[in-house]
Formats: structure tokens, C-alpha cells, sequence
């Protein structure tokens, strides 16, 4: 009896108390729900996709080839000893890359065995000099001897032809006239023998000539060793090699120093044959001297952020394309580069070359994006986009030159989200230049 008093309410109850807690929940929810907040409705409008646009301005540029290539001097030298020697004495400081300007000292070989080369040949030439002074003397002095031994000969001959008239009167005796005679034939005797004298002179003041000359090639042969013992520049120049030192003996034909000219400084490019068209090439091709003005060219070398440019011109075109590459061969001098004016280029350095080629009238230039692939544009147009035929002349990177239907000042789409067709209707971004916002 107590167990069954110790039990719990019936089945019916519990059962009964799971749908009262049911039914109280779901008449709080249902409250909830009813009183819950209600979302505001909005309307929302439509608008036009946004785009980005760049003004069209007509223009006539310049068309710009850009080729690459190396620095190289146009004028290359290897010093070499003409003369043999120690080397006494070079320029401070003699070393590579050191400038020198044209005429500069470089160094000098031991000049004293070309120095008495020199006196050498010079006291021989005072030595024919003199021979020669006294042998014109001595013409001189035979000349006015001749001149007394003519009218010796004359009195002579005339005394003489008295005396023959006379002894065939038989006035002067035979013995006389023998006597007048031999006079006669002493004084013809003695001017003989000085025309002889004379008639040797000549060829001896002909061989004196002909020495004189001897030595004075040998002179000159002496002079111009004794030039040679000192080096100088040729020309406005850098030292690139340096192949001897003070003290060292060389030889004739003995490498001293290799050097360039820094005033003749170029650069080989190849040019495509894409590229060729925009060369404003002639029957001269535009050279240096051909009453043509010659293609100019800026040269650009990059130091980092840095960039250096110097003015240069065309100076040669190769005879004959490339034919590896099929490229035009073209070489442009640099200008304007003496050390003393800036940073000066130096071989080795590879740099930009950009041409300026034929000129392009009436273009308009836009961005490579803008133009689509049927070959049109899209310019803004009361706020609606209208396709606009164009024909691309040249793209340069991300750059085009075009011709078509367009008018200076057309903003032309750049940047469009989407599909763009003719007509549709656009809002142009403001950028910072245009100030404002976008509508």
C-alpha cells in the first residue's frame, strides 16, 4: 500500500502539462511575430554606368623610333713607340680613364742618343756650308784672274801682231818676234788654265749640293726621331689601356697606351623594318654633308631614377641590311661631349636612342585602350555614347595615333564596366583636374 502512495501523477497529467508549456510558447511567439518591426520599403533608381573618358586633341608630332645600342668612340687609338728607349718621364697622373686634352704631354723616351744625332748632322752641314763659302770664294777669285789674264792676252796678241809687221820690214829681229810670241802663248797658257780651274768648280759645288742635301734628309731624319721621343695627344682623349711604365725599355712598334677620342663618341642601332616607314630617309639618306638636315636623335642613359641625355645625329647607314637580324644598321654620333660639360658618355654604357622620324599630321593620340577591336571609338556625347570610326596610323606602347571621325575636344572613352554599344547612356567620372563630383 505505501508503494503505490509514493507514486507519480498519471500519464494524463504530465501529458497534459507538455501542451499547456506548447501552447504558451507558441502564443509568445505569435505575439512576437505580430509586433515585430516592419522593413521600410525604397525606391530605387536606376542610373547610367560610370565612365572614364580623355579629351581628343588634334596634333601633327614628330613619329619617335626608339632603338638601343652600346656607347663606343668613333676614333680608337694604339700607342706605339716610333722610337726605341727607356721611358724617362710620363704625365702625372698617367692612368686609365685619366682625360687629356689634344696636345696634352703623355710621356717621353730617353732623348740624348737623338739628341747628338742632331748636333751630328748639323756640324756636318756647317761643314759643307763652309766648304761651299770657300768654294764660291775661290769662283769669285778665279773669275777676276780670268779677267786680268784675258787682257794680258790681249796686249799680248796685239804687241805680238805689231812685231810680226814689223819683222817682215825688217825692223824687229827674228829673235824679238819669237819673243813676243811666247809671251802671247803664256798669257793664252794661263787663261786656259784658269777657265779649266773654273770649268771644275761647277761640279764640285753640284757634289757639295748634293751632300748638303744628304745631310739635311738625315737632319730631318734626326729632328724628327727626337720629336718622336715625346708622346702626346692626338686628339681630346681618355686613356683606356695602359701598356708601359716609367723606367721600362721599349722598341719601335712597342704598344705604349690604347685611347679614344672623347669628341667622337657613337652608338650602332638597329632599326626594324616596322620602324623603317617612320625614317624620313632620302636618296643621301639624310647624311652629314648632303645640303640635307640629317636625322636627329636624343641619346638617353638610365643611372637608376636618374637619366642622362645628350643631342646626337645620324652619321652613317650601313651599306647593307643585316642579315641575321634583317635590321637597318644605323650609327648616330653624339654630340656635345667634352668631360668638362657634364657627365660625358663612356664606351660601354647601353642606352636609349629615340629618333625623330617623319611627321604625322592631323592625328589624334589616345590611349591603346580606347580604341576597340572593330576599330572604333566611343566619345561622349550629351550623355550618351556614340561610336566613332577610326584608323589606327601607329601604336607606340600604350599609345595610338589615330585618324577617323573625331573632332578636337571629344571626350573619348577609355574605361567602361561592361559592354558599351552606340547610344547608351554614360556618366562621365570627374577627375581632380575637373573638380566637382559625378552626377
Amino acid at each position: 500500500m505505501e508503494s503505490q502512495d509514493k507514486k507519480g501523477p498519471p500519464i494524463w497529467v504530465r501529458v497534459l502539462r507538455v501542451f499547456l508549456v506548447l501552447a504558451l510558447s507558441l502564443a509568445i511567439a505569435a505575439l512576437f511575430l505580430k509586433n515585430r518591426p516592419r522593413p521600410g520599403q525604397k525606391t530605387v533608381q536606376k542610373r547610367a554606368p560610370m565612365v572614364e573618358v580623355v579629351p581628343a586633341h588634334e596634333t601633327s608630332p614628330h613619329m619617335i623610333i626608339e632603338a638601343y645600342g652600346t656607347l663606343r668612340s668613333g676614333e680608337n687609338l694604339n700607342l706605339t713607340a716610333q722610337v726605341g728607349g727607356e721611358i724617362v718621364e710620363m704625365a702625372d697622373p698617367f692612368e686609365e680613364g685619366v682625360y687629356f686634352p689634344e696636345g696634352a704631354f703623355l710621356m717621353r723616351i730617353d732623348p740624348r742618343d737623338y739628341d747628338l744625332n742632331v748636333e751630328k748632322f748639323e756640324a756636318e752641314l756647317d761643314t759643307l756650308d763652309a766648304e761651299m763659302d770657300r768654294i764660291t770664294q775661290e769662283r769669285k777669285n778665279l773669275l777676276a784672274s780670268l779677267e786680268i789674264a784675258q787682257e794680258e792676252l790681249e796686249l799680248a796678241k796685239s804687241e805680238y801682231d805689231r812685231n810680226l809687221a814689223l819683222s817682215k820690214r825688217n825692223v824687229v829681229s827674228r829673235n824679238q818676234l819669237d819673243q813676243m810670241r811666247q809671251k802671247w802663248l803664256v798669257s793664252r797658257q794661263r787663261v786656259q788654265e784658269i777657265q779649266n780651274a773654273l770649268a771644275l768648280i761647277k761640279p764640285n759645288i753640284t757634289l757639295l749640293k748634293a751632300q748638303r742635301r744628304g745631310v739635311l734628309v738625315q737632319l730631318k731624319g734626326a729632328r724628327l726621331a727626337l720629336e718622336r721621343t715625346v708622346i702626346r695627344a692626338p686628339f681630346g682623349c681618355r686613356v683606356a689601356h695602359k701598356r708601359v711604365e716609367k723606367g721600362q725599355y721599349v722598341t719601335p712598334s712597342t704598344p705604349l697606351a690604347g685611347i679614344y677620342n672623347v669628341a667622337l663618341m657613337e652608338v650602332e642601332v638597329r632599326i626594324p623594318p616596322a620602324e623603317m616607314v617612320w625614317l624620313p630617309l632620302t636618296a643621301n639618306h639624310a647624311l652629314p654633308g648632303t645640303g640635307e638636315p640629317p636625322l636627329k636623335a636624343r641619346i638617353v642613359y638610365h643611372m637608376g631614377e636618374i637619366k642622362v641625355v645628350w643631342d646626337g645625329e645620324v652619321s652613317r647607314i650601313k651599306g647593307q641590311m643585316e642579315e641575321s637580324t634583317r635590321t637597318l644598321p644605323m650609327v648616330f654620333q653624339v654630340e656635345h661631349t667634352h668631360p668638362s660639360y657634364g657627365p660625358s658618355p663612356l664606351p660601354g654604357m647601353f642606352v636609349t636612342v629615340h629618333i625623330q622620324g617623319k611627321r604625322l599630321n592631323h592625328v589624334f593620340s589616345l590611349p591603346r585602350e580606347s580604341v576597340h577591336q572593330d576599330g572604333s571609338v566611343y566619345a561622349v556625347k550629351e550623355g550618351k555614347a556614340r561610336a566613332r570610326p577610326v584608323k589606327v596610323i601607329r601604336a607606340i606602347g600604350n599609345k595610338v595615333y589615330v585618324r577617323g571621325d573625331l573632332s578636337d575636344g571629344d571626350e573619348v572613352i577609355t574605361l567602361f564596366p561592361g559592354v558599351i554599344s552606340d547610344g547608351m547612356e554614360v556618366r562621365v567620372r570627374a577627375t581632380p583636374s575637373q573638380g566637382g563630383r559625378a552626377e
